[in-house]
């Protein structure tokens, strides 16, 4: 049955991407909402917390090993926040005001060990990253884009070639 799941890449509204090799050697993947929109291409609902090069909106062709590459970008930046413990429900309440006032959406599993942030590319930058430091400042949380910068630290660049934005 497991061989059978990893051969796999979607199911039920949902796409498994690969997310990276755990210390085992182990491949580790990540469920992300998904639509199909052909036979290895999926458009993606929901930003990722650990499968990083992708956020809410891309297109991607996805393998059976998970691994997948961009067709086309949705516009949307993803940011990752680990707190150093999980905050509470007010905290999440300010930072969802915060970046619901740049069209952003904050999500969390019930636990709150990471938050997913997915906002518009348009809303810029520098309003990105006033809103993500102030609030990790707060707490001492940790953060990265999800989807701005390649395994080498340097910027993508999708932003600047996407004539919609």
């Amino acid at each position: 049955m497991a061989d059978e799941l990893r051969s796999v890449p979607a199911q039920d509204g949902h796409v498994r991407l690969f997310a990276g090799t755990a210390t085992s050697g182990e491949p580790v993947y990540e469920v992300v909402p998904a639509v199909r929109a052909g036979q290895t291409v999926y458009e993606i609902l929901g930003s990722p917390g650990l499968a990083t090069g992708c956020a809410a909106g891309d297109r991607v062709r996805v393998d059976a090993d998970g691994r997948f590459e961009i067709i086309t970008r949705g516009g949307n930046v993803c940011l990752v926040v680990y707190p150093p413990t999980p905050p509470d429900d007010d905290a999440v309440a300010v930072l969802r005001e915060a970046f619901g006032r740049l069209a952003g959406q904050v999500e969390a599993p019930v636990d709150k060990r990471f938050i997913v942030v997915t906002v518009p590319v348009s809303a810029g930058f520098p309003a990105i990253e006033a809103v993500v430091v102030e609030w990790t400042s707060r707490i001492g949380a940790e953060w990265y884009y999800g989807n701005v910068y390649d395994e080498d630290d340097r910027p993508i660049g999708w932003w600047e070639k996407d004539t919609r934005i």
